[in-house]
């Protein structure tokens, strides 16, 4: 809107109060610059209350000593709208009741000095008169009112200074910045504004406008993000939808797959074992038939001895013959059995599809209702600033621009956030289908290391996490030799790609978990939570007890996961405490661990059920179910025996199908893999790792040749891999 712009092409919803839907009455401005009708705003706010939220852009403000009445009066704004009600009572009726002469007749003029009409003669000597020279530039030929050139720098021109408040019958000659700006006259310079930082109008407006216009191009660069973000909200949902469509659609066709499969081996069991049958029924015949023969002789001499004989065959080749149908039917059972408990896993798969997407529609929406109202703050504060810079009434950009200024930072700000990445609204974190149900043997850990890579990292470096993506990037947390905690990120083949060290870190590692594809959550120093972007190493932090209350000041943090699902961060501490953030590094809520746990020195997350390593001196395991408030025991994981020795637990995670892995240690040297099942902690199989590579992390990762199992030595810079057979 620039300053040429005429009066009619203001937009009418500008001048519009959201409220009553009527042209805007007394206008009290927000902060986030919505303007709404004072009255209006008196009858949506409860009587003593201390906030408002805005109607258009639902963000909260607090409310000044005078309530409503002491909410600021968008002046800009009410000169407008008092401008346009000029012109439109003069439409309805022209006689007035001129100001000079006393007589009512048609208006020529208004004076904005004298604040009324003024008849043709008397305008006439108004304006030539030499008594009522400083009135001249505020005198408006009401013939001018329809000319479609009228912009609204002139009729900026046409208001008069403010009014002092202290001293009504003066008006403002100077500005008092200390005051936030406020009009005053001079008496007031001797008086309760002696001392203050004074500035005359109109140099200060000069330097506020400019300061406006350069927050206004400031703001214009953020422009293309959030209208860009509008539209990636929108592809996101789509590719919800698809991505919803697409898994479901998968699932049935491994469903399809697996049941053709298995109905094939139904089909060949039965037929491998009719051809048993049919060929120890020949054996039988031809058996039969030759001790028959050898037997002719004999028969006249003991008939009876043949047919025992025969009985003896009979009854041998008909317990073969149950023995076959029921490994027979044995198998068919196991395969239908697994058929039914795959329609089952793949049902509930299916129902945690449809949660999801509730889930993530909902959290689009709020993240598109959220980009909405900063649209519309945008669209508002570039209006309004148009607006403000179009006037070139210094009186009012003194008032106004301070207020725009504070509004164009905050949603700066607000668009330079972050906000939950639309790849994990949309993607769908879905488990792979377990192995089918087969008369061929399970899967578990490779025997032995499949490989040994070299990690170009700092020399000295103390390794105490990792974590890993679906894109194979992994980062590893530890300690500098010079006893920092630093973040590394490294590709599978240990190839480092940067490597950041935390500032104010001496004596304390870092543990990582990630919970998008590029943001990485991260635990540090005594009690700090933050999150890392492995593309820029940017990242941000907060200390538990500067968001927590209540938090104890001694609490320091020992373990992190992540729930990408849900957008959460889960911490544990060297208490039972848990804490749960958002992605926005908000505290959602606490929890307790049940009193078996004392320390949660590491954990991991699936599916509901939180994974805990308690490094106190208990040195157990469990599985917890995480409730709305409240956390219970599932089971405890079943502690390992090898080799006789006290084994404690380091690490655990899971892989994409649910199954759980422990690193045990013992002693500092020895290190044991334990995998265990999926439903109640009893382990499946173990591995030790060769004494010469001590590893206290471990990690599930996707690669090109399946998922693979990736230990980080502690000292030694090297990373294994073991293979997911």
């Amino acid at each position: 809107m620039a300053s040429a712009s005429p009066l009619k092409d203001i937009d009418e919803q500008y001048l519009q109060c959201c409220i009553c839907m009527e042209q805007l009455k007394e206008p009290k401005i927000l902060t986030c610059l919505h303007r709404y009708c004072q009255e209006c705003l008196k009858k949506i706010v409860k009587k003593g209350a201390k906030k408002i939220e805005c109607v258009t852009c639902r963000e909260v403000h607090t409310l000044p000593k005078g309530g409503i009445n002491g909410l600021k009066t968008d002046f800009n704004t009410k000169n407008i709208i008092e401008f346009i009600q000029l012109q439109d009572s003069v439409k309805v009726d022209p006689l007035r009741t001129c100001i000079h002469c006393n007589k009512k007749q048609e208006a020529s003029a208004f004076c904005f000095r004298c604040n009324d009409f003024l008849c043709k003669t008397c305008h006439a000597f108004h304006a030539s008169s030499p008594m009522f020279q400083d009135h001249h530039p505020h005198i408006f030929s009401l013939s001018e009112a329809e000319a479609a050139n009228l912009t609204i720098q002139k009729l900026s021109s046409l208001k008069v200074a403010p009014r002092c408040q202290t001293h009504p019958e003066k008006l403002s000659e100077l500005c008092c910045t200390t005051c936030g700006n406020l009009p005053i006259c001079i008496p007031c310079t001797f008086g309760e504004h002696r001392g203050h930082n004074l500035e005359e109008v109109k140099s200060l407006a000069k330097i506020q406008r400019e300061m406006l216009k350069g927050k206004i191009a400031d703001l214009l660069q953020d422009k293309e993000k959030a209208y860009s973000m509008r539209e990636g909200i929108k592809k996101a949902k789509d590719k919800l939808e698809l991505n919803v469509d697409q898994e479901s659609r998968k699932l049935q066709e491994q469903l399809d797959r697996e049941g053709e499969r298995i109905k094939k081996e139904i089909h060949d069991a039965e037929k491998e074992s009719n051809t048993k049958q049919a060929d120890l029924e020949e054996r039988m015949k031809e058996e039969t038939s030759a001790r028959k023969k050898e037997l002719e002789k004999e028969m006249r001499e003991s008939r009876e001895r043949y047919e025992q004989a025969c009985r003896e065959e009979r009854q041998e080749a008909d317990s073969n013959l149950r023995e076959l149908k029921k490994e027979n039917t044995k198998v068919r059972e196991k395969l239908e059995g697994g058929l039914r408990v795959m329609n089952n896993e793949i049902q509930e798969m299916l129902a945690s599809i449809r949660t999801q997407k509730d889930e993530n529609a909902k959290k689009i929406k709020e993240l598109s209702d959220h980009f909405d109202g900063i649209v519309k703050r945008f669209e508002n504060v570039t209006a309004t600033a148009d607006c403000i810079l179009a006037s070139q009434n210094d009186w009012t950009d003194v008032q106004c621009i301070p207020d725009v200024c504070r509004a164009v930072d905050i949603l700066r700000e607000e668009v330079k956030r972050d906000s939950p990445g639309l790849d994990n609204l949309s993607g769908m974190k879905i488990r792979e289908l377990s192995a089918g149900v087969s008369v061929r043997g399970k899967v578990g850990i490779s025997e032995d290391v499949e490989s040994i890579a070299d990690l170009h990292i700092e020399e000295g470096m103390y390794i105490d996490d990792i974590t890993g993506n679906e894109d194979g990037t992994m980062v590893i947390t530890g300690l500098t030799s010079a006893l920092q905690a630093s973040i590394a990120v490294i590709t599978k083949a240990g190839v480092l790609q940067q490597q950041d060290i935390f500032p104010d870190t001496r004596g304390y590692s870092a543990r990582c978990s990630f919970l998008s594809q590029y943001l990485v959550a991260v635990i540090y120093s005594f009690n700090q939570v933050g999150i890392h972007d492995i593309r820029d190493q940017s990242r941000r932090f907060i200390r538990l007890s500067d968001v927590i209350m209540n938090c104890p000041t001694n609490q320091q943090v020992y373990s992190v996961t992540t729930d990408p699902v849900n957008d959460h961060i889960i911490v544990g501490c060297d208490s039972r405490d848990v804490y749960v953030f958002n992605s926005k590094l908000e505290h959602v809520k606490t929890m307790k661990l049940p009193d078996v746990i004392k320390r949660a020195g590491d954990i991991a997350m699936y599916e509901g059920k939180l994974f805990v390593c308690d490094s106190s001196g208990t040195r157990r395991a469990f599985a917890v179910a995480l409730k709305q408030t409240a956390i219970e025991v599932k089971y405890e994981f079943t502690k390992p025996t090898a080799g006789g020795h006290y084994w404690y637990p380091l690490c655990v995670c899971t892989d994409q199908n649910g199954y759980i892995f422990m690193l045990w240690g013992e002693g500092g040297v020895r290190s044991l893999i334990v995998q265990y099942t999926k439903d109640g902690g009893q382990i499946e199989l173990e591995r030790e790792v060769d004494r010469t590579h001590y590893v206290t992390a471990i990690t599930a990762v996707q690669t090109k040749q399946g998922e693979k199992l990736l230990l980080p030595t502690l000292t030694t810079k090297k990373l294994l891999s073991y293979g997911l057979t």
